[in-house]
């Protein structure tokens, strides 16, 4: 089976970080998001992947390239102009020859089984099955909602949470989909799935189907839900201490590292300091006596002083909520 994992977007509410390397390219725990999500879908028999391209495309392409064991499936399409997610995918109409394959959003972290999402829509014969995380209130995303065959009826507005009950869905970015879906959706323009092949079909009494998943989902849109995603995966699978430091970093006082920090290979943190609840990007330097708590350090970063909150980079700060 055969997957668009889409990788083209700016990124924009992780900036400064996305200034320096596309968002599937951040890395967690010392891979890079894009490994992450090839290897997790290489282990439920997706053997191969088209990425589309648009922002710092070589950023993704070298984050890919010390893994040759997926690298060698993977081919790139790029996108001189964004084509969003149903154009983004039409451009690969060719790529997809066989008449059931999936679609993820390059800028999630998923831990559960997609094959019974995919068995599921093969035997609906549903145009698309959107695999749904569970959520109650307050809701941070739409909610979506599907009867009791599984199928949705409409897609909400943009925080649109009106009757909504105690438990709702969030769509996890991942989509088992039929050849269909390229008799909804125009090649070469913008083009939004929902709105442009969903929604329609949807009117035209064309299935679209939701399927609950249970595991771990997260998705890394801003600086405090990647910070988060890298919390939960030191929980989820008990690392003790609850920390990751990298070949070719240097840490004078380990003790002082932690909990649920990750530093990336060439960092170097001199003595006295603390580190807490942060990611360093390669070849940060924290000198003597340096505090960092609740922080992002994009690359080659140099810091002295006492940090809280805050995304550094070479390219500029900002504040994490």
């Amino acid at each position: 089976m055969k997957a668009m994992i889409l990788t083209a977007g700016y990124g924009t509410r992780l900036q400064p970080l996305t200034l320096e390397r596309a968002k599937p390219a951040v890395p967690i725990m010392g891979k890079p998001l894009i490994a992450l999500i090839l290897n997790k879908l290489s282990a439920m028999g997706i053997s191969e992947f088209k990425l589309n391209l648009h922002t710092l495309p070589e950023t993704i392409k070298e984050a890919i390239r010390e893994f040759p064991d997926i690298t060698s499936n993977v081919s790139f399409s790029y996108e001189p102009m964004l084509l969003g997610t149903g154009g983004g995918l039409s451009q690969n109409e060719a790529f997809f020859s066989e008449d059931t394959f999936i679609m993820v959003n390059g800028d999630i972290v998923f831990d559960f089984d997609i094959r019974p999402v995919i068995n599921f829509h093969k035997d609906s014969g549903a145009l698309a099955t959107l695999a749904l995380f569970p959520q109650s209130p307050p809701f941070i995303y739409t909610p979506i909602t599907f009867d009791s065959n599984r199928v949705i009826h409409s897609f909400p507005r943009f925080g649109d949470h009106t009757g909504m009950g105690e438990t709702s869905y969030v769509f996890t970015g991942i989509t088992v989909l039929s050849r269909d879906i390229f008799k909804f959706i125009r090649t070469g323009i913008f083009s939004d799935i929902i709105s442009e092949a969903y929604e329609p079909a949807i009117k035209n009494g064309v299935k679209i189907c939701g399927y609950p998943v249970n595991g771990y989902w997260n998705d890394i849109g801003t600086p405090s839900r990647y910070l988060s995603t890298q919390r939960d995966l030191f929980q989820r699978y008990a690392i003790a201490p609850p920390q990751f430091l990298a070949k070719g970093s240097s840490v004078r006082e380990p003790e002082l590292i932690g909990p649920n920090v990750s530093i990336q290979t060439g960092c170097v943190i001199e003595k006295d300091c603390i580190i807490e609840d942060s990611i360093l990007w390669e070849n940060c330097l924290v000198r003597k006596g340096s505090s960092i708590r609740h922080c992002i350090l994009g690359k080659n970063m140099v810091v002295k002083g006492h940090f809280k909150n805050l995304v550094m980079t070479v390219s500029g700060d900002a504040p994490i909520d």
